[in-house]
């Protein structure tokens, strides 16, 4: 497979051999039952392995290998997309899934081929890139698995703060009350994840990117809009002003991307998308 598949506790489904697209023969079955007993001391039978993959979360009974697993229903409950985001990492629930290569070497009574670490370790050894996408990304972490398609809904759920929700909300509703803009929750690529893009007709007004308890909005303004910004800076917070002072000026424009972890920048946010375009509509804000 081409493309990645993180799962919830971080295994890898694109390079697990019992997932769904990676299944060729029952001789393949009878390699992975055989080798997971060896490294890991369980014995699964060759005709029960295939697995669906846990990162759906709309899917509530997919045929999965572990059925019993704690992780998966937990981080769904949470609304976040994996365990490296969450608050508790690492947890009790996630340490009996934890998978370290190291650790596994350790054992006095196997030994371990390359061909086996790449076939029985690699797809699970999951503290690996949970650390990784920690290391990265909280805990502001955004929505970067391209698998998990969200909709309003999961959004919400996974900005995770009651105050973050009513700002995201509130400025969304400046929008829907305002304009007629075209609006698209859309894949950024792995290093912005998932994001809400309004446009108007083929001129992007305004970003939203999603973050657990934040978000951020990205607004790119020409040199006549950066002016007009400053000559209406009486309605803006001194912070925003120079935020968009010290952005660098290239020539499509100033990105100023403004993260809102309160309800402070919500106002600068309503007021920078006046100045890229007036209401359309006749509502107030």
């Amino acid at each position: 497979m081409n493309r990645e598949i993180l799962t919830r506790c971080g295994f890898r489904c694109d390079l697990c051999l019992a997932y769904k697209d990676n299944i060729e023969n029952n001789a393949q079955r009878q390699l992975l039952s055989d080798g997971w007993y060896k490294i890991y001391g369980f014995r699964i039978p060759a005709e029960n392995i295939y697995c669906e993959g846990c990162i759906n979360a709309e899917c509530l009974t997919p045929k999965l290998i572990d059925k019993d697993c704690p992780v998966r229903p937990c981080v769904i409950d949470k609304g976040i997309e994996n365990c490296s985001q969450c608050d508790d990492y690492i947890c009790d629930k996630l340490k009996d899934r934890m998978v370290v290569y190291e650790d596994l070497l350790k054992k006095d009574d196997i030994k371990i081929s390359r061909k086996e670490y790449i076939k029985f370790i690699k797809p699970y050894e999951n503290r690996k890139s949970l650390d990784e996408l920690r290391k990265e990304n909280y805990p502001h972490s955004r929505m970067l698995n391209k698998e998990i398609i969200p909709n309003d809904n999961i959004i919400q759920l996974f900005l995770g703060d009651s105050n973050i929700i009513s700002v995201w909300n509130n400025i969304t509703s400046f929008l829907n009350n305002n304009y007629n803009f075209d609006s698209k929750i859309i894949f950024g690529g792995k290093k912005y994840g998932w994001a809400v893009k309004y446009k108007h007709g083929q001129k992007t007004i305004v970003t939203l990117l999603p973050e657990r308890k934040s978000f951020t909005g990205l607004l790119v303004f020409g040199k006549k809009e950066v002016e007009k910004i400053f000559e209406n800076k009486d309605i803006f917070t001194k912070q925003i002003l120079q935020l968009i002072e010290e952005t660098k000026q290239y020539h499509d424009g100033k990105w100023i991307w403004i993260r809102l972890e309160n309800h402070i920048f919500e106002n600068d946010i309503c007021n920078l998308i006046k100045i890229k375009k007036k209401p359309q509509k006749n509502n107030l804000y």
